[in-house]
């Protein structure tokens, strides 16, 4: 194990993680990456992250948290920030703003021309946000609900600039811990709502917001989301991506695109795996 989890990890959680942990990096990657539910490091680690001030004033650069999140390259960052540049330089008036995302968990911050430091999922975040004002116009007084959210990083991106009437956060009560007490160092617009799946009533969502999170889940799953949230909202915008193992049964985006009254596909950009797309509706482009 690394120093760096050594470092920040209470010795109780050390030695948990170390019995879970493989000898071969891409075989963690490969376990954790298939589905935050059929392991405990990562939920363990939210768990500790929300509870304990060290560890949450590292959390960003923790391996475990870093193989889920956070793991936005410098170079995508660079591509991100294109998008942004090329699409939404409006959005770059508020940079400052944005970059306050980075004040808490100590991410990576990477130097970029014409901007100064940032964390490269900030860009991310911020160019999610590009995509919704463009395809849904302004985000305020929505009620928006958002399933996997993280630390609650695109939530905050979005309440800095715009003011949604509600913003429900969806995930597993460990995820939502860690998002609440990042959140809670800011003045959110909306009044945030932390929900697991069990506790989630059925809602007309305004805009419903999923990034590499829905289409990870088992169908089963899915199914509950699909009834309770998804085709409950008016609007949507889903990153999809296809690594869920087969016994898992994911909706595949052709059968979305049947499920999800008007819904389309559009081009993930930058392109982060060779199967993604990004699946919306209700968008102001395609009345």
């Amino acid at each position: 194990m690394k120093n760096t989890l050594k470092r920040l990890l209470p010795s109780k959680l050390k030695t948990k993680i170390k019995g879970m942990l493989f000898d071969e990096q891409d075989q963690l990657k490969s376990k954790i990456s298939t589905s935050i539910s059929d392991n405990q490091i990562y939920p363990n680690f939210c768990l500790q992250a929300s509870t304990h001030m060290e560890i949450f004033a590292q959390f960003r650069r923790n391996e475990v948290y870093r193989q889920i999140l956070e793991h936005v390259s410098p170079s995508e960052g660079k591509q991100y920030l294109s998008e942004i540049q090329n699409n939404y330089p409006e959005l770059l008036t508020q940079i400052e703003l944005f970059k306050e995302n980075d004040f808490f968990g100590n991410p990576e911050i990477v130097p970029y021309e014409g901007i100064g430091n940032i964390c490269p999922s900030t860009l991310r975040y911020i160019k999610v946000y590009g995509d919704l004002k463009h395809y849904f116009g302004t985000l305020n007084d929505l009620q928006i609900c958002e399933i996997g959210v993280g630390y609650g990083g695109q939530c905050r991106i979005i309440n800095s600039d715009d003011s949604p009437k509600e913003y429900t956060l969806v995930d597993i009560k460990p995820a939502l811990m860690l998002a609440q007490c990042f959140l809670d160092n800011y003045i959110l617009k909306a009044v945030a709502k932390y929900k697991t799946m069990n506790e989630l009533e059925t809602q007309n969502f305004d805009l419903l917001i999923s990034n590499y999170a829905f289409t990870e889940l088992p169908r089963n799953i899915q199914d509950v989301y699909l009834h309770k949230a998804i085709l409950q909202s008016k609007r949507g915008y889903i990153t999809y991506n296809d690594i869920s193992p087969d016994y898992f049964q994911s909706y595949k985006k052709e059968e979305l695109l049947k499920i999800i009254p008007h819904s389309r596909i559009i081009e993930e950009i930058p392109l982060t795996h060779e199967k993604n797309c990004i699946i919306i509706w209700g968008d102001e482009n395609h009345q």
